[in-house]
């Protein structure tokens, strides 16, 4: 689960974008994930989604959970919990069992929160965990 604030601590992140990189294409990662800077394309972690304020991503997002403190412009497709600071920017559409929004966050589209059966991170593809075991 993410930390408290929703921040994940550098040290328990796998990856992290730094604030002067720019990411374009397919990015998929099994642990936390920070993002200070940009990414282009499609983001999908078996873990936790960090998004600084002041970072950027214009991707669909599918995460266990998702911590936005910077702009998305895409749909975010989530196991858990979202949480948008006040310095959020979303534009597109949210899905997830529990939704935090702060005073001052901005949110531009549809939200399916709770419900029924949540969402959930697909499963790695037969091909994909193959493929990783021959590495």
């Amino acid at each position: 689960m993410l930390g408290k604030e929703g921040k994940i601590k550098p040290e328990d992140a796998e990856t992290i974008i730094g604030a002067g990189v720019k990411v374009e294409g397919s990015f998929s990662a099994f642990g936390n994930v920070i993002i200070k800077g940009q990414l282009l394309g499609s983001l999908e972690t078996k873990s936790n989604l960090e998004l600084r304020e002041g970072g950027r991503i214009e991707a669909d997002i599918v995460a266990k959970n998702a911590s936005v403190g910077g702009e998305v412009k895409g749909n975010f497709d989530v196991e858990e919990k979202i949480e948008l600071a006040s310095s959020a920017k979303v534009s597109g559409d949210l899905t997830c069992r529990v939704l935090a929004i702060e005073e001052g966050a901005v949110l531009n589209g549809r939200c399916s929160v709770g419900g029924g059966t949540p969402s959930a991170v697909p499963e790695e593809r037969e091909e994909e965990r193959e493929e990783r075991e021959e590495e």
